[in-house]
């Protein structure tokens, strides 16, 4: 079973319905750090169509949450994506 705040309550910003609000189990589950796989597909699928999908990853890795599916991407896709806009600042212009 799968109990939650609504963790989109904090992501900064007027944002009307996402397609989370009526599927939040896809996106964290309290007895797994990461969602099974066929449940972080589901739920990466309807991040397709989130107009605060950016901002949710974004809120997601600041904030340095290890649980769940944010912006449609799992824990170990949000240190990826970390480390790569770490590497592209790190390049000289």
């Amino acid at each position: 079973m799968t109990t939650l705040p609504h963790f989109l309550d904090n992501v900064p910003g007027p944002w009307p319905e996402t397609p989370c609000r009526e599927r939040p189990d896809l996106f964290v589950d309290s007895s797994r750090t990461t969602p099974l796989k066929e449940t972080a597909t589901k739920a990466k699928a309807l991040c397709t169509q989130c107009p605060v999908r950016e901002a949710c990853a974004t809120y997601a890795i600041r904030n340095d949450y290890r649980d769940g599916i944010w912006g449609g991407l799992t824990a170990d896709e949000r240190d990826q994506l970390t480390r790569e806009r770490a590497t592209a600042t790190d390049r000289p212009s």
